[in-house]
């Protein structure tokens, strides 16, 4: 793979990070860095995937706004769609467990997670304080499928994908059943869609 492929990669798998983030001045910026622009029609030309309308610099509201429709999807009180993988698979594989929710979804801290924080810690990675309750963020696993592309061999970030970042189309339906704003739901589909294409493409 070019060099500059792999760059593009590694960018795009950061910027996706970046942007479900809270809203704020620093996001702002980096949307209306024409280097965002560029970046997403590189990733046009390779995968034909466009960035949404509502997430061009133009389109984007106002911070107030913006922070209430980050809130309702995945703030801290009652979010709609918290973008977190334990939360869309059963709690556990063992079958030996005999916790009452083992094989229920919609738990924290599942096998998933406790798998993501054994390898975000073994990549020297500092979980953020934020983060403590939910290494399975997508925020984390998008940013760590981009030390993969960096360190890691085409079928070990393939692996990664197929175990952890399978989920994507699930958290897109469960936005769209809950009504989460649009530009959430928007962001969502981009990340399931880039995460296709670009896995197809290690295969």
């Amino acid at each position: 793979m070019a060099m500059q492929d792999a760059q593009m990669r590694v960018q795009a798998y950061l910027s996706l990070s970046q942007l479900l983030q809270r809203p704020n001045e620093e996001l702002l910026e980096h949307i209306n860095n024409p280097e965002f622009d560029k970046l997403w029609q590189r990733v046009a030309g390779a995968y034909g995937i466009k960035i949404p309308k509502s997430w061009q610099a133009v389109n984007i509201p106002d911070l107030v706004e913006w922070g209430r429709a980050w809130d309702v999807t995945m703030g801290p009180v009652a979010p709609l769609a918290e973008p977190i993988e334990s939360l869309y698979k059963i709690w556990t594989t063992d079958e030996s467990c005999g916790i009452s929710i083992a094989k229920e979804k919609g738990y924290l801290k599942g096998d998933w997670a406790c798998h993501m924080e054994e390898l975000l810690i073994k990549s020297g990675f500092q979980i953020p304080m934020q983060f403590n309750h939910c290494p399975d963020h997508l925020v984390l696993e998008l940013e760590y499928f981009s030390l993969l592309i960096e360190d890691a061999s085409r079928q070990a970030q393939a692996n990664f994908a197929k175990y952890h970042l399978d989920w994507l189309e699930e958290l897109l339906k469960t936005a769209k059943d809950r009504d989460v704003p649009k530009i959430y739901q928007d962001l969502y589909r981009l990340c399931a869609d880039f995460v296709k294409a670009d896995t197809k493409m290690l295969i």
